[in-house]
């Protein structure tokens, strides 16, 4: 009789892993978002990064670049208005109606000579003691000793922030090709839930 015991233990937990896999248990879906998590983080951006010009694949977390009425015609168009900027020039700039909130965006690392003034590139800051990446738009370039380095604004602010000013070509993850909007969304999601901890 003691022996049936191991069997039945051994039979519910085949039938339990028969289940999950299968999807038939509340269990699956947790599986199933690991196995994506792990494949998607491990396999497929590694492989995106090391076979395609791809450098960067982010989400739009921060309003800093969303276009906002009437807001939108003091924080950037007065902006870059006040500023000298050819404002015909400007309506030809790569995202002339920035990035909404949970987009996804891709990045190609370019030379540094490719960056022009108008694009919207990602690179790493040190904000307040933690490095983030940020995705903003390149409103001045210069060389030293042949080093180029970036000052960007986040179309929404009011102005340059400190740490964008001067960003060293090295610090830049990639310039901004591609925003497909709502793919971002989770990432947004789970930025919201814990930036509150």
């Amino acid at each position: 009789m003691s022996d049936q015991k191991p069997v039945a233990k051994s039979n519910e937990s085949t039938s339990f892993l028969k289940k999950m896999l299968l999807g038939e248990n509340i269990y699956s879906l947790f599986f199933y978002l690991v196995i994506f998590y792990v494949l998607l983080a491990y396999v497929i951006f590694p492989a995106t990064y090391t076979f395609t010009p791809i450098s960067d694949v982010s989400a739009v977390i921060s309003s800093s670049m969303v276009h906002q009425q009437p807001q939108i015609n003091v924080t950037y168009y007065g902006w870059l208005q006040s500023h000298g900027f050819n404002m015909s020039q400007v309506a030809e700039w790569p995202f002339p109606n920035g990035l909404p909130l949970g987009s996804l965006v891709v990045a190609y690392k370019v030379p540094a000579n490719d960056i022009k003034i108008g694009n919207i590139i990602i690179y790493r800051a040190d904000v307040n003691g933690e490095y983030i990446d940020v995705i903003h738009r390149v409103i001045n370039e210069t060389v030293v000793n042949g080093v180029y380095h970036f000052t960007t604004k986040g179309d929404a602010n009011p102005y340059p922030l400190s740490f964008e000013y001067n960003v060293p070509y090295n610090e830049v993850v990639g310039k901004v090709v591609l925003s497909i909007p709502y793919l971002g969304y989770p990432r947004y999601l789970v930025y919201l839930l814990f930036s509150g901890l």
